[in-house]
């Protein structure tokens, strides 16, 4: 045998083949990360909607409560901002994230007031395995990426959870000093936090991975960032802020802490212009005039992606029933949603009505 050189015309090979082509032409790979740290590519066709890879990624996932859940991608703004964005479902693919390379992240996109209590609404429904285990794993990235900043004792208990629900109960002869200092479960945890992890560990001898799970839920939602997206922005006193959005409401946070909250029934309406967030809210008696607070969020896109997250949240938990999805009969009613822009001298404003359905 000898060795010499060789060549091969991958191209032309393939050129043989005119489905290799036309599928090449007319599909777009899209790569998605899950919350368990897996990647997979789907296959889409180039002109399809995002619903069209939102039903592929639950279909993967066996999901089937799919309201609580998004695809989350970064938008590239200019040469020194991106963004955040959710994929829009009725909007198409390419005309969302315009070029490749096309990749998304699974993520919750509504945190429930009380994951706790999806044991017990789900597991009637045999759900709530796999739904509170995708909330488990969204506030163990949060609390990873400092989305969930709270005292090193509470971070502490919410991983020695974590620890329990992976690999079970502490045993001397399996787990020898310092069999924790490898895992990272807070951005700049001291030195000593994994050694507190292992103590708490010890102390959950006998809880099952669910049971850990529950508990770790049950202690997230306590944390005053918990399920909150912050915007940066300015109050009108020029103080440095963080706008966040939630079931409950609207909060503000300053140096890490909650100075003000706002629920969804005290707030008339919300609007913006430019860069300018309005929140009109009722503090008195029904006749009294609204309270206007003016913020001033860092860029018009980031103002008005907050503005959206605001419609959203409050579509979503004030305006349609708990996503429960029981058994449909033969005839059934539902309903959708739909909210719009509206510019009135610079100044927008949304609307929503609600669109019933029957579905037979």
């Amino acid at each position: 045998m000898r060795f010499g050189s060789g060549s091969y015309d991958v191209r032309r090979s393939e050129g043989l083949n005119p489905s290799l082509l036309a599928n090449a032409r007319h599909t777009i790979t899209c790569t998605v990360s899950f919350l368990d740290t897996s990647e997979r590519q789907f296959l889409i066709d180039r002109h399809a909607l995002g619903s069209v890879l939102l039903d592929k990624v639950f279909a993967h996932l066996e999901l089937v409560e799919r309201d609580f859940f998004g695809l989350q991608f970064l938008y590239v703004l200019g040469t020194k901002e991106t963004q955040k964005r959710w994929l829009d479902p009725k909007k198409s693919i390419r005309k969302q994230m315009v070029c490749p390379p096309f990749h998304l992240c699974f993520r919750v996109k509504f945190y429930v007031s009380d994951p706790s209590k999806l044991a017990e609404e789900y597991t009637r429904l045999v759900l709530f395995s796999t739904l509170s285990y995708h909330f488990f794993l969204q506030l163990r990235l949060d609390m990873l990426e400092g989305r969930l900043p709270s005292a090193e004792g509470s971070l502490a208990l919410l991983a020695s959870y974590a620890v329990q629900s992976e690999i079970g109960d502490y045993s001397p002869e399996d787990h020898p000093e310092g069999y924790l200092n490898q895992y990272r479960f807070a951005p700049n945890q001291s030195i000593d936090f994994p050694k507190r992890v292992a103590e708490l560990h010890a102390m959950h001898r006998g809880q099952s991975p669910a049971e850990a799970e529950f508990n770790f839920l049950d202690h997230a939602k306590r944390l005053d960032m918990y399920g909150v997206d912050l915007y940066p922005a300015r109050d009108g006193k020029n103080l440095p802020i963080g706008i966040g959005v939630n079931s409950y409401g609207m909060v503000v946070f300053h140096d890490g802490a909650k100075i003000n909250e706002f629920a969804w029934a005290s707030i008339m309406k919300i609007s913006f212009k430019k860069k300018l967030f309005y929140v009109h809210i009722k503090l008195g008696e029904q006749n009294t005039p609204d309270t206007v607070l003016s913020f001033h969020v860092n860029s018009s896109p980031a103002c008005k992606q907050l503005w959206k997250a605001c419609i959203e949240h409050h579509t979503f938990f004030r305006l349609i029933a708990p996503p429960l999805a029981p058994p449909r009969g033969l005839l059934s009613i539902g309903s959708k949603y739909r909210y719009w822009l509206v510019e009135i001298n610079g100044l927008f404003i949304y609307f929503f009505f609600l669109i019933f359905t029957i579905n037979c």
